[in-house]
């Protein structure tokens, strides 16, 4: 009997739209001999859909009025089941096997989807809660790389009222240790939204407005002015650690932005890369997979200071773009979601932890009295 698989995309998110393309991706290239695939769509407002014509990418410019026969959704908690209804009315439930997260950003890939997916006992492509969590936070990412002494660039961690409140403080701090320029981040946030480079004090303040308005936690970066920027992926394969290829990202402006990186064609230019520097990265990539205790894919991306030959960790995706199919050459897309499939739901029948334990407390409980003082 064929396996249910719950693929979920879109959420309250800024990359929402990225989300819908990574989904729209892998449904056309999805196993449908082993598994069944249930679409379920997270609309802008949080709601999760099911409609007709939930594969054409048309639809969702605006979907309240091209999708067909809208239904709504709901995992019921403490089992496995998806609950769909009309008009509130229950109309069936489905059991789910596993879930294909193809969600981007906070709620889909910081770890709330995660939880829930834990709490409905249904198993899911991506690391989990806690490691989810601490890769879509950069300020966490970072003190978990530092303490790890894996190389990334020298950074601050700033909260922005406090910011407020003491601007010749931060302003200091940030001349003294990392020295103009530097890089502006929100803490939680992906795709290259919110960030500033600020090259003087003058244009601080505003950059650090701007960044302010996405997250309140901010992250304040030493700027590499003389990069190259690589990316590599990791996934369990067949009980072991496969590392992708590695992909130079070809760009000439100061920051890879969001346009950069989903609105403009890809030359996928060849660039040949030193064997030392290629060995560095897929080290650096394996080790960080295991230092945050991975699962699916998840790619790394790397800063190379040209100028001192210094290999930097950036940033790690628990939940990539596209799910990082691109960078394994070897396999095709619908090789990495069977993939993806078969390592979960194994991962999870391997699983046999403690999850109750009986003591007396409830019997200790039952004898109190609580009336008297």
């Amino acid at each position: 009997m064929k396996k249910n698989v719950l693929v979920l995309y879109g959420a309250e998110s800024v990359e929402h739209d990225i989300s819908i393309i990574t989904a729209l991706q892998a449904m056309q290239h999805f196993d449908r001999e082993k598994y069944n695939m249930i679409p379920v769509y997270i609309g802008r407002d949080g709601k999760w859909y099911i409609a007709e014509n939930l594969l054409d990418k048309k639809i969702y410019t605006n979907f309240d009025e091209r999708a067909e026969k809208i239904k709504t959704a709901s995992l019921e908690v403490g089992t496995a089941n998806l609950i769909i209804k009309k008009r509130n009315k229950f109309k069936e439930s489905i059991k789910i096997d596993f879930a294909l997260l193809c969600t981007h950003g906070r709620i889909g890939e910081d770890g709330s989807l995660q939880g829930m997916f834990e709490c409905a006992h249904i198993p899911y492509s991506s690391s989990n809660v806690r490691s989810c969590a601490l890769a879509m936070d950069k300020i966490f990412m970072k003190d978990v790389l530092v303490s790890r002494e894996i190389p990334n660039v020298k950074y601050l961690a700033v909260n922005y009222e406090e910011y407020k409140r003491e601007e010749k403080k931060y302003l200091l701090q940030v001349a003294s240790k990392l020295k103009f320029p530097v890089i502006i981040k929100p803490s939680n946030l992906g795709s290259s939204i919110g960030i500033k480079i600020c090259k003087d004090k003058e244009s601080f303040g505003k950059a650090m407005e701007y960044c302010a308005q996405f997250d309140k936690r901010i992250l304040v970066e030493r700027f590499v002015e003389d990069f190259e920027e690589y990316n590599c992926a990791a996934m369990q394969m067949n009980g072991a650690v496969k590392i992708s290829n590695i992909q130079k990202v070809e760009n000439k402006e100061e920051i890879f932005t969001f346009e950069d990186k989903y609105l403009k064609e890809s030359k996928n230019a060849k660039t040949k890369i030193e064997a030392s520097l290629s060995k560095k990265i897929k080290d650096l990539t394996a080790k960080v997979y295991q230092i945050f205790d991975c699962k699916g894919v998840v790619r790394v991306d790397f800063i190379f200071d040209k100028k001192d030959r210094t290999l930097y960790v950036n940033e790690l995706n628990s939940i990539p773009g596209s799910l990082a199919f691109y960078l394994f050459k070897d396999l095709s897309f619908k090789d990495v979601l069977n993939c993806l499939i078969e390592e979960g739901l194994n991962g999870k029948e391997k699983e046999n932890f403690v999850t109750a334990y009986d003591s007396k407390a409830l019997e200790v409980f039952e004898n109190l009295n609580f009336a008297k003082k």
